[in-house]
Parts: C-alpha cells; sequence; structure tokens
C-alpha cells in the first residue's frame, strides 16, 4: 500500500466537484489517464470504491460521500497551515467559499463582499446561495467555509453547527399599495386573518411564519406559496394576497415596477436572528474568521467568532 499523498486528494475533490474525469483533469491542468490512475490508486489505498463510473460521468458512492468531506478538511487545514507560515496578520490569501440563505444573499451579500475584497485583495472568495438545509449540508461536506443565514430549527438542534448572532430580523407586513390595510400605521394578525397570503415558504420562511399567526391564535387563509422572494412580492404587488417578511430589499416597488407598501405588525413580535454559521468541531481559518469580523463591521454590532 502506497502513502496517500494530498495531490490524490485534490485531484479526488475536484472530480467530485466536476463529476467527469474530463472537467477535472482540465481544472488541474492534468491529462485525464493521469486523474483516472490516481483516483484508482486512492480506491485502492482506502480499500473503498469512492465513485461509480458511467457514461455519463461519475457519481460518488456513500464512502466517497464521507471521504470528500474528510478530503476538503485535510486540504483546507492544509491550506491554513501554509497561510499562517507565510502571511502576516494583516495579509490574507487562498480561498474562501461563503454560503449565504438566498434572500439575505442580493441585499447583504455583495457590500460585505466589495469591503473584504478591498481589505483581503489576495483571497480568492467565491459563494453559494441556497435554503438552510442545502447551507448546512455544505458546510457538513466542507463545500462552504462558513454561511451567513438565518436561524433556524434545525440549526438550534444541531450539535455540530453553531451560529454566531448579528442581529434580529423583524417580521413586517408586505401589502398592494393601495390596499385599505396600507392605509394603517400598523397591521394585527387579526387585520389579516379574512385576507388572502402569500406564504414565502423557503425554509426556514414558512415555519417561523406561520408561527407568528400561531401565537396570536389566527389562522392565515395561505392563498399562494412562493419559494422566491421576488415572486412573493411580486404577487402582492399584483393585489393577489399580502405576505410577511423579514428582508427589507429597501426599495417600495416589486421585482416588474409595481409599487407594493410595507407596514409593521402589532404587537411587536421577536425577530429572526442572522448570523455566521460554523461547524462546531472544525476551527474557522484566517480567513473565515476575517469574513465574519466583516460582517459584523458592514451590517452593525461586533462578533466573537471563536466564542463558544
Amino acid at each position: 500500500m502506497h502513502e496517500i499523498s494530498f495531490r490524490q486528494l485534490e485531484y479526488f475533490v475536484a472530480a467530485a466537484e466536476t463529476g467527469t474525469v474530463t472537467a477535472a483533469a482540465a481544472k488541474v491542468h492534468l491529462t485525464q489517464s493521469a486523474v483516472s490512475t490516481s483516483l484508482a490508486e486512492l480506491e485502492e489505498n482506502l480499500g473503498v470504491q469512492l465513485f461509480l463510473r458511467h457514461a455519463r460521468g461519475l457519481k460518488l458512492t456513500a464512502p466517497g460521500r464521507q471521504a470528500l468531506a474528510d478530503a476538503r478538511r485535510l486540504l483546507s487545514g492544509v491550506d491554513e497551515l501554509r497561510d499562517s507560515a507565510r502571511e502576516t496578520q494583516t495579509s490574507l490569501s487562498g480561498s474562501l467559499v461563503v454560503g449565504c440563505y438566498s434572500t439575505l444573499a442580493a441585499v447583504l451579500l455583495p457590500r460585505v463582499i466589495a469591503a473584504f475584497v478591498a481589505k483581503y485583495p489576495d483571497v480568492d472568495l467565491s459563494f453559494i446561495e441556497g435554503s438552510d438545509q442545502y447551507l448546512a449540508g455544505q458546510l457538513r461536506s466542507v463545500g462552504c467555509d462558513i454561511a451567513l443565514m438565518y436561524e433556524a430549527p434545525e440549526l438550534t438542534l444541531a450539535k455540530d453547527l453553531r451560529m454566531t448572532a448579528l442581529y434580529a430580523a423583524e417580521p413586517y407586513v408586505l401589502l398592494p399599495a393601495h390596499h385599505r390595510l396600507a392605509a394603517q400605521d400598523e397591521v394585527s394578525m387579526t387585520d389579516l386573518a379574512a385576507e388572502p397570503m402569500v406564504l414565502f415558504d423557503l425554509p426556514p420562511g414558512a415555519t417561523y411564519f406561520l408561527s407568528l399567526f400561531k401565537d396570536e391564535d389566527v389562522t392565515p387563509n395561505v392563498r399562494y406559496r412562493a419559494t422566491n422572494f421576488e415572486m412573493a412580492r411580486s404577487l402582492v404587488a399584483h393585489g393577489l394576497g399580502y405576505s410577511v417578511l423579514t428582508q427589507h430589499p429597501g426599495i417600495s416597488i416589486s421585482y416588474d415596477g409595481i409599487e407594493i407598501a410595507t407596514r409593521p405588525l402589532t404587537p411587536r413580535r421577536p425577530g429572526l436572528n442572522v448570523g455566521i454559521v460554523r461547524l462546531t468541531d472544525l476551527a474557522p481559518s484566517r480567513r473565515a474568521t476575517a469574513f465574519a469580523e466583516q460582517c459584523a463591521e458592514t451590517l452593525g454590532g461586533s462578533i466573537d467568532f471563536f466564542d463558544g
């Protein structure tokens, strides 16, 4: 049995991420035969089959998925060791993958990224977007280093994930501009009971928003469900119902240019925490820590990313 090399792990990760030997070879600048040989040697050394090979490419086996997460952790540790040896405290380089909950991404992420890359131009930063379940899965498989997301029940219960809160996003009511309730300064759940609701249904949205009604013993009249934030806003703009949301896009028109109105809920309800999430048992890299600190600086507040 030969020793497993970090190069083999790099080629394995490339093959898993691209899904084909051809694409992996192009990514790591090797021939297809060299990548194929490396993958075969790695499987032999580990004693497991990492991929199912078919005409359309490669598919990870169950042992392959676990090996991918482990390989990413090992490679991340090597990158961190290399960076620590080469860099000063104010100089960072290497790759950083940030996850972001879909509705937060367009509103929050660009300004954080702009400030971060201005401060750390040598960091190769990329990002992924998705629901809380998707991002949690990416964190567990080390598909991203950290994630900016809402606090969901799944996070509260998960011992392997840890959130550091940045701020609380308070819920509000989104209404057609000329809706009768838009004439009020604030809107109650009772006011909304008989109105058709456009429920934002991307987890953890639905669970949280429906809980607000349940707490007031009100059953909402859910007419439409939308997993796209702008779809929910456009349905409201066209008079098809109201919605309860937490994220403010900063404009009072829908994606297709129609005016909409926002009103606070009464009584005031606790907001949904927005924060940085990481794996509990994997120490964040200096790049991840710097990004978390940039989030706090840009979005307001302070953060101790290492605080238990």
